[in-house]
């Protein structure tokens, strides 16, 4: 498992990336890997967030882990690329932005 996480000012914390290796999907490892950051960054930071598609995939892995959704950058995807992006069976258009207290 990786991740890739940004300092975005004002106390939030950001996941720019997350990835498990997919022999490993739906085994725990990226709920620990969340689980590790907030505990890590908790004196640091107030809020750890991730922006993702509005996906059947990611928001529910994302709630499990204790995120909540906090706003959105609408046609995000649509205006910076230049092709369809799919998850799911959905097209992805909205950023969803998800935040969690640490």
């Amino acid at each position: 498992a990786e991740c890739v996480v940004t300092d975005e000012g004002n106390g939030i914390l950001e996941i720019k990336n997350i990835a498990v290796d997919p022999k490993y999907h739906r085994m725990g490892y990226g709920k620990v890997m969340i689980d590790f950051l907030a505990n890590k960054y908790e004196k640091e930071y107030s809020i750890l967030q991730v922006g993702t598609g509005d996906s059947p995939l990611t928001i529910p892995f994302y709630e499990k882990c204790g995120f909540v959704r906090s706003h959105s950058i609408p046609n995000f995807f649509a205006d910076n690329y230049n092709h369809p992006i799919y998850e799911g069976g959905v097209q992805l258009i909205d950023m969803v932005y998800l935040q969690r207290h640490i």
